[in-house]
C-alpha cells in the first residue's frame, strides 16, 4: 500500500512541478516550496498509514529485525513504528541530499530536476524497508537529539511570524500619514483578547487536569510568570517592533509546549489520565508542525523587493545570492522536520503510546528557550543600539 501511495503521490507532483518551469524565478521558487511541503505531507500520510494499517501485515526479515526477536513486545506496534522511522529517515536523508544538490545547481536544482528527485525519494524510502537494522537503537537517539535541533528552529519560525504578523497589521492601523484605521484597530485588539482568553482558558484547564503532580504545577506556574514577565516587558519597550499581538501569539505557543510537556510526565501521578497515545496530541503537534514549515516554505522564497522609477519590482544582487544561498538550510530545517516527524508520531520512540520523560524535558526546556529568544528580542535593540533589527 505504502508504494502505490508513494507512486501515486510521485504522478501528482511531477504533473504539478511542469508549471513551475513557465514561471518567474520568485514564482517558480515559492511554488517548488510549497511542492516540498506537498511531498513532506504526503510521506506523512504514508507513514500514519503503514503505523496503523500496512506495516503490521509485512512479514520481511529485514523489517522485522527489532520487533518479531524480542519477547513480549507488541509486534504489531513495533512494526508500525519501524515503519515510521523508515518513512522518516528516507525523507530526512532526500532532503539533505537535496540541501547538498542546491550547494551546487543553487536555484535550478531547487525549482527543477523534480523527476530524478522524486525517483530518489521513492527509492530511499522503499529500500530503506529491506535494510535489516534495529530502528529503535539506531535511529530514536539519533531522532532525538535532531528533534530539538528542529524545535529550536520552529521557535525562531514562530518568533518570526509573530513579528511579521504584527508589521502586517500595524501597517494597516496606521496609514502612512500616521492617522488611526479604527476597524483594523478594533480587529488587532480583539485578536490579542482572543488569544490572551485562549491563554488563560489553557492554563486553567492544565491546572485542573495535570495540577495533581508537583513538578507539572511546577512547570504550568513557572508558564504563568514567564509569560506575564514578557509581556509587561514588552510593554514597558517601545523601540522595538513588537507590540501586544506578538506577546499574545509567543505567549499560546508557550503555552502549548507547556502542555505538551505536562500530558507527556511520568510520574505516577498522572496515573488516573488514560495512558494511550492521545491521537489529538499528535494532530496539534502536527498541525503546529506544518504551520512552522510551512511559514518557513514561505518566508524561504521572500526577500525584499526594491520599486524602481518604471515601478517594476527589482532584486539587488546580494538579495538574489542571500536567497539563493538560503536554500541549502531551508532543505535542512526540512529535513530536521522529518525527523521530528517520527518522534511526534511515536511519542519520542516509545513503544505503546507510553509516555515519555524525554518528550517532556524537550517539550518545557523549549518553552523556556522560546521564551529567553523572545525576550533577546526585546532587549538586543536596546544594548546593540547600532545595530538594524
Amino acid at each position: 500500500m505504502g508504494c502505490l501511495l508513494c507512486c501515486a503521490a510521485c504522478q501528482t507532483l511531477s504533473c504539478a512541478c511542469s508549471a513551475c518551469a513557465a514561471c518567474t524565478p520568485k514564482k517558480s521558487t515559492r511554488c517548488a516550496n510549497l511542492l516540498y511541503l506537498v511531498v513532506f505531507l504526503i510521506c506523512t500520510a504514508v507513514a500514519v498509514a503503514l503505523q496503523y494499517w500496512g506495516a503490521p501485515a509485512f512479514h520481511i526479515y529485514s523489517f522485522d529485525v527489532g520487533c518479531s526477536d524480542i519477547p513480549g513486545i507488541d509486534v504489531d506496534a513495533c512494526k508500525g513504528d519501524s515503519a515510521v522511522y523508515r518513512v522518516s529517515m528516507g525523507l530526512a536523508l532526500w532532503f539533505a541530499g537535496v540541501s547538498v544538490g542546491t550547494m551546487i545547481g543553487r536555484r535550478s536544482f531547487h525549482a527543477n530536476c523534480w523527476g530524478f528527485k522524486l525517483l530518489a525519494l521513492f527509492t530511499l524510502v522503499t529500500g530503506l524497508f529491506f535494510v535489516p537494522v534495529n530502528t529503535v537503537d539506531a535511529y530514536v537517539p539519533v531522532a532525538r537529539i535532531v528533534s530539538a535541533v528542529f524545535l529550536v528552529s520552529q521557535i525562531v519560525a514562530f518568533i518570526d511570524a509573530a513579528y511579521h504578523w504584527n508589521a502586517w497589521v500595524v501597517g494597516r492601523v496606521f496609514d502612512e500619514d500616521g492617522y488611526e484605521n479604527p476597524r483594523w484597530m478594533t480587529g488587532a485588539l480583539v485578536v490579542c483578547g482572543t488569544l490572551s482568553l485562549v491563554a488563560l482558558v489553557a492554563i486553567i484547564l492544565l491546572f485542573v487536569n495535570y495540577g495533581q503532580c508537583t513538578r507539572s504545577s511546577l512547570f504550568i506556574a513557572l508558564t504563568v510568570v514567564l509569560c506575564v514577565g514578557v509581556t509587561i516587558w514588552q510593554l514597558k519597550t517601545h523601540n522595538t517592533d513588537s507590540s501586544l499581538l506578538t506577546s499574545c501569539i509567543v505567549t499560546v505557543y508557550a503555552v502549548y509546549l507547556c502542555w505538551s510537556s505536562v500530558q507527556a510526565n511520568p510520574d505516577t501521578c498522572n496515573a488516573a489520565l488514560d495512558d494511550s497515545e492521545d491521537p489529538q496530541a499528535v494532530l496539534l503537534g502536527m498541525a503546529i508542525t506544518v504551520c512552522s514549515l510551512g511559514w518557513t516554505c514561505y518566508s524561504a522564497s521572500t526577500r525584499e523587493y526594491f520599486e524602481a522609477e518604471d515601478e517594476e519590482a527589482l532584486v539587488s544582487e546580494s538579495d538574489e545570492e542571500d536567497e539563493e544561498d538560503s536554500f541549502w538550510l531551508f532543505h535542512l530545517v526540512m529535513a530536521t522536520g522529518s525527523v521530528y516527524m517520527a518522534m511526534l508520531l511515536t511519542n519520542w520512540g516509545t513503544h505503546g503510546g507510553q509516555r515519555s520523560s524525554a518528550q517532556m524535558w524537550v517539550s518545557i526546556i523549549s518553552q523556556w528557550l522560546s521564551l529567553c529568544v523572545y525576550g533577546w528580542t526585546l532587549l538586543a535593540p536596546t544594548c546593540l543600539s547600532d545595530r538594524e533589527f
